[in-house]
């Protein structure tokens, strides 16, 4: 009980702090979440990644055996809400399936595996958020907006730009280039301001929808997401024969609530929005009860 206390105080509580900020300003203030959003999609998040991938010392081999391990997880979750969801009609079902396999893996699972596991954590964590962004713009147009074709898929996630900053530093960091001080500098400073950025936004999209009734696909969703979640993960990556710090992050993403990015989708794509909004801010409520749960496990894998 003391180590789920020590968690919930050293680790969860300091991100939902930052979160609730984030609340009080968006709701004093009136902001719209779409250009904070984007100020972390487009400029802060990318140079993060950029700034992890240029440094990162994790050799090709254990990398891809953890991705490969998050796409494994992901397919089985999209299995599972599928049969769960099997009597809904097609446009629920779909929106089922999105919100339960695209999890927060940039404003709570970064701050989150930093707190908890440190740099080596956060350089894991940035790298399935990679993957995740890319599942997320990829194929989250067609699970949770209307139907989309390929080409349209294809066009959403090639204009991701943590895609192009990712490989950029993956390039700088195989040749052993050596930034320039000044871009250096300016790159540390996006990098720095990404984590304080993503939750912040979460706070705002938070704030927006403080009157929320959530409905009982709403309850499914979160309840796949912060409860089957990290049992898939577990198994999962144990499975594919991942282990220690690989395993436990594999984890922790596995139990995070939906993303809100997941909920922007809806609303440009056309789906079922209120159902996503509903899941996204009742699973990130929940979080906060679950995650230090959660955190203790993976952390004794760790």
């Amino acid at each position: 009980m003391l180590a789920l206390f020590t968690l919930l105080l050293e680790v969860v509580l300091p991100v939902f702090a930052v979160v609730a900020v984030g609340a009080w300003v968006g709701r004093r203030f009136g902001l719209q979440v779409g250009p904070i959003n984007r100020l972390a999609i487009y400029a802060a998040v990318p140079a993060l990644a950029f700034r992890t991938m240029a440094g990162i010392e994790m050799a090709w081999a254990p990398a891809l055996h953890l991705v490969g391990g998050y796409l494994a997880f992901l397919v089985v979750m999209g299995v599972l809400a599928s049969l769960i969801g099997r009597r809904w009609r097609p446009s629920r079902r779909r929106t089922l399936i999105g919100t339960s396999v695209f999890g927060n893996a940039a404003n709570l699972n970064l701050p989150v595996a930093l707190f908890a596991f440190g740099a080596a954590g956060l350089d894991r964590a940035l790298v399935l958020y990679v993957v995740t962004a890319l599942s997320l713009f990829g194929f989250g147009p067609w699970l949770l907006g209307r139907a989309t074709g390929l080409r349209t898929a294809a066009r959403t996630a090639l204009g991701f730009p943590v895609l192009w900053a990712s490989l950029l530093g993956l390039v700088v960091n195989a040749n052993g280039v050596t930034l320039p001080v000044g871009a250096a500098r300016a790159v540390d400073l996006l990098a720095d301001a990404a984590v304080p950025v993503v939750l912040l936004s979460l706070g705002v999209h938070m704030a927006r929808s403080v009157h929320w009734r959530p409905s009982g696909r709403a309850w499914a969703a979160v309840a796949i997401k912060l409860l089957l979640g990290p049992l898939v993960a577990a198994a999962v990556g144990a499975a594919v024969g991942l282990g220690g710090l690989d395993l436990a992050v594999l984890i922790v993403l596995g139990a995070m609530p939906t993303a809100i990015n997941a909920a922007m989708l809806a609303v440009e794509f056309g789906g079922e929005a209120e159902q996503v909004g509903e899941a996204v801010v009742t699973g990130t409520a929940m979080a906060l009860l679950t995650l230090p749960v959660v955190l203790a496990f993976a952390g004794a894998l760790a």
